[in-house]
């Protein structure tokens, strides 16, 4: 699969409101406007300057406007956490092979799944979205760099 083809959903953001800390998500097409939250109600609107019109290049975030942005696979992690807590509950009467098969299950997964681009700043996960070369992986450093809040030694 192309990354065009990846990027054929349209594009959405998803983030946890400021207000009661639910999951919030914004699709992108014709209709605009604000979206609620699903917990609180409260209005949220991302700003959509932060790509051209007709571009489905990002180069900042539609949430709060910064440019340190860091590409991942767009996979729920708890999912798979599970796979493999599974496959080494079963790996015992398996001899090991369910190991094997997770192992597999994930190595499939990660070449079939798109990429979604993710905000240092506000953890905003953007999808639809062509990959941008100027955004790598995840880099501790930066997210350092970015995050200012205090933190005990």
């Amino acid at each position: 699969m192309t990354w065009e083809a990846r990027a054929a959903r349209p594009p959405s953001a998803a983030f946890l409101c400021d207000g009661c800390g639910r999951e919030v998500v914004q699709v992108f097409g014709p209709p605009g406007g604000a979206v609620a939250c699903p917990g609180c109600g409260r209005e949220h609107d991302l700003g959509r300057d932060a790509t051209p019109p007709g571009s489905r290049l990002l180069s900042r975030c539609l949430r709060c406007g910064l440019d340190r942005l860091y590409v991942q696979k767009d996979f729920n992690k708890k999912a798979g956490l599970w796979v493999f807590i599974v496959a080494a509950a079963l790996s015992i009467p398996t001899w090991g092979l369910s190991l094997l098969a997770a192992t597999l299950i994930d190595l499939a997964l990660y070449y079939a799944l798109g990429d979604a681009t993710l905000c240092y700043g506000c953890g905003t996960v953007h999808r639809g979205y062509l990959r941008n070369p100027e955004h790598g992986p995840f880099d501790i450093h930066v997210q350092e760099a970015v995050d200012r809040r205090l933190r005990t030694a």
